[in-house]
């Protein structure tokens, strides 16, 4: 399949380029989707995946391509390695950068849509929750993490395992946001499997021993601090029987989330 793509270029940042399918007409009614790949960086398999899912809906389906040459930790939104080394380079930092693409996509196709959903699988799970965590006012409505390796807990664990010593301002405003997002935590059944794609970190290993024990610890210990801090929670939880750290499978339940709640 011949996909669509254009470079977005008016930013600090190395040109990115976004894969894309629009609608066959684009009216005030159509909604945006995010698609964020994985440590894959198959951006154009995912957007694929998604035409697929949105086959008849008035949705226009963006996958930006963060390349491991230019974007090597874009699951940290390029703020620190996997092993909890904070980068440096604050220019190449990712928080706020779908909003400010957002707003260019939306004059670039004249889109009308105020707010925008986002999925992320894997690595891409990782960059949507640390996504909603430190940007400034993210226009989400919909938000899916699925399959994430592992999280940025609301602990006292040093970023990015947690949130201490961040490279970027946190703040009560900034956690209290990110509760009470609509999102969704997506964890296959069976994402079992501690292979070398699964960090095993110190800071990781304490999540838990694998995707699944991950997904399961992260949603039920940030439901446990807002029960006892008496916090907005929006978030879902949600386990995909049968399915192991699959994408494809992974954005069928995704699919049932975003277009089941228009």
């Amino acid at each position: 399949m011949k996909l669509d793509k254009f470079t977005y270029k008016t930013w600090s940042k190395p040109n990115l380029d976004v894969y894309y399918h629009l609608p066959d007409v684009i009216d005030e009614d159509t909604e945006v989707i995010f698609i964020i790949h994985g440590n894959s960086r198959n951006a154009d398999n995912y957007l694929e995946t998604w035409i697929d899912r949105a086959d008849d809906k008035n949705v226009a389906l963006f996958a930006p391509h963060f390349k491991r040459s230019q974007f090597p930790s874009f699951n940290t939104l390029q703020m620190s390695t996997s092993k909890g080394v904070i980068r440096e380079n604050r220019t190449l930092y990712l928080n706020n950068s779908i909003d400010e693409l957002f707003v260019h996509i939306k004059s670039l196709f004249g889109l009308n849509d105020k707010k925008y959903n986002i999925y992320g699988h894997s690595a891409g799970a990782q960059f949507v929750h640390r996504y909603l965590l430190t940007s400034d006012s993210p226009a989400v409505d919909i938000a899916i993490a699925a399959n994430a390796g592992w999280y940025t807990f609301l602990n006292g664990a040093n970023f990015p395992y947690g949130i201490k010593n961040p490279p970027v301002s946190l703040n009560d405003s900034n956690v209290k946001k990110f509760l009470k997002t609509n999102l969704h935590i997506l964890i296959g059944s069976k994402d079992t499997d501690v292979d070398s794609s699964v960090n095993q970190s110190e800071g990781a290993q304490k999540q838990g021993f694998n995707r699944f024990q991950r997904a399961n610890n992260f949603f039920e210990y940030t439901e446990s601090i807002t029960q006892q801090n008496n916090l907005e929670f929006n978030w879902e939880f949600q386990i995909v029987p049968g399915v192991a750290h699959s994408n494809s499978k992974m954005s069928r339940a995704a699919a049932l989330i975003f277009f089941d709640s228009n």
